[in-house]
């Protein structure tokens, strides 16, 4: 298994979609020792490139502007960042600073790297909703690495990463001399965005100066151009089919059960926008977590998340089919996936037996870019005991409903062993305030339960139901032990 690189976000308790973008954020790389990416013989050094896009609004008051009828800026649509920074800083045009506003000009950001060397420059999209392609002038890029699977990968102009998502790619300063300067770019897709963007300048910049260690960088600005590539454009993957895993793993041959979210959208009946995972939007309940209700037995309420529930391990196929509006960068917590067919349109369970799956050392990941009027079939081996989460990683989309979660065993969460201390952190009475079991997240929404008298109509059957249950055969028991993404 290759290196395994996570975000660490410091925010409050309340709610992790409304607070992250404007909380403590950066990186944690975990080394493998088997991974198949070595130092020193497959790259040289290695640095991290933290990309993000920013905006000049609270994001908790971005988010209780787009859960009205009136939205954030007039519109209900996701808005358009300010801003990209790359490793926390990043450059505005003060000319389009509000009037009486105080507004700096920065240089960009330098990173300093020594001539003939292989560096591993380790890309991170922690930002809330843009796309960014990222690229260096002058120099190709070799992809060698996606969501923490080492892969044979393509060489390219320029890596398209969406929110969430992490590559390493090799940069080679090879011919490159002491006193070289030229940039690294981090350009905003514009093509994602429904609001405007009129005061972002897209163009997002690092500047490398080549320079030995006991050598002066140069203080020049560079000259560089960019790469002559089309920026815009829908905002999907790099295509998985050029990603190939170093560590071979083929998907088990056939699912146990497959299953269909369909992502749209929807108004409530007081008009406020809301995304729908197969008509059903998230609400999120402070102290009433969804792993503790599990823990304790209880079902949880399919009208106010949508949700399944795996018992022991079976190999799961989730059809993903975005119906309406917007691209969305889907992640899944607790394990990697393997993607095994895409296509357009909309896959229905009529569909499944004409599909052609790829289940040959397929791509592994945890985050899937789906864009609308597509689907995209991940396997899923339910190993892992938990509420996993599965949501649009695009704060704005998460923050409006757009979330669900597997259950996985339910049966070994309730034998869980939970400190007392840890129900403390949720007891409503520890609060001051009127507050108690349904107290809804102050960072996502402030309306009352009456507000979804759609959701509270639903019944079971509208959250995703098993199509068929099959291949019960030994062969898919041996796929499942044999074929393991955790185990390699």
């Amino acid at each position: 298994m290759g290196e395994r690189l996570a975000l660490l976000a410091l925010t409050p308790p309340a709610s992790l979609t409304s607070f992250s973008p404007i909380s403590l954020t950066g990186p944690l790389i975990i080394h493998s020792p088997n991974d198949p990416l070595v130092r020193g013989t497959d790259y040289d050094l290695d640095q991290i490139v933290f990309v993000r896009d920013h905006f000049h609004s609270m994001s908790t008051d971005i988010v209780d502007d787009l859960l009205t009828t009136a939205g954030f800026d007039g519109t209900f649509i996701a808005p358009s960042p300010k801003s990209g920074l790359i490793n926390g800083a990043g450059v505005f045009n003060c000319s389009l600073a509000p009037e009486g506003s105080t507004c700096n000009t920065k240089a960009p950001i330098e990173l300093v790297f020594p001539p003939n060397k292989k560096i591993r420059l380790r890309f991170v999209n922690a930002g809330s909703h843009a796309q960014f392609k990222v690229s260096v002038d002058n120099h190709t890029l070799e992809v060698i690495e996606a969501d923490d699977t080492p892969v044979y990968g393509p060489t390219v102009h320029r890596i398209p990463i969406n929110v969430a998502q992490r590559y390493s790619a090799i940069l080679d300063t090879t011919g490159d001399k002491q006193g070289d300067a030229y940039y690294l770019r981090a350009q905003i897709n514009t093509d994602c965005f429904g609001a405007p963007f009129a005061d972002l300048d897209p163009d997002v910049k690092a500047i490398i100066r080549i320079s030995k260690t006991n050598k002066t960088p140069s203080t020049n600005t560079p000259t560089s151009v960019d790469w002559t590539d089309a920026l815009g454009g829908v905002c999907t993957d790099l295509d998985e089919s050029t990603l190939v895993p170093r560590i071979a793993v083929d998907a088990p041959a056939l699912p146990d059960v497959s299953y269909v979210w369909n992502a749209a959208f929807n108004f409530t009946q007081a008009g406020i926008f809301i995304w729908t995972l197969n008509g059903v939007t998230l609400e999120n309940f402070m102290y009433n977590p969804l792993y503790f209700q599990v823990y304790k037995g209880e079902t949880i309420n399919s009208t106010l998340v949508n949700n399944l529930v795996v018992d022991g391990i079976q190999t799961v196929d989730l059809v993903i089919n975005n119906l309406l509006a917007a691209d969305h960068p889907f992640h899944l917590h607790g394990s990697k996936f393997w993607i095994v067919a895409r296509g357009t349109g909309q896959l229905l369970e009529s569909d499944l037996p004409n599909v052609t799956y790829n289940t040959t050392n397929p791509m592994r990941r945890d985050v899937l870019a789906v864009p609308v009027g597509q689907w995209a079939i991940i396997r899923i081996i339910s190993d892992i005991p938990g509420v996993h989460a599965f949501h649009c990683h695009i704060a704005w989309h998460q923050a409006a409903g757009l979330f669900g979660v597997f259950v996985i065993q339910p049966d070994q969460i309730q034998q869980a062993d939970i400190p007392d201390s840890s129900f403390a952190l949720c007891d409503a009475s520890n609060f001051e305030g009127n507050l108690g079991l349904l107290t809804i997240d102050p960072g996502r929404r402030r309306r009352a339960l009456d507000a979804y008298p759609h959701n509270r109509r639903r019944s079971v059957t509208a959250n995703a139901t098993p199509i068929k249950k099959r291949w019960e055969s030994s062969f898919v028991k041996k796929a499942v032990i044999n074929h393991h993404p955790r185990k390699h």
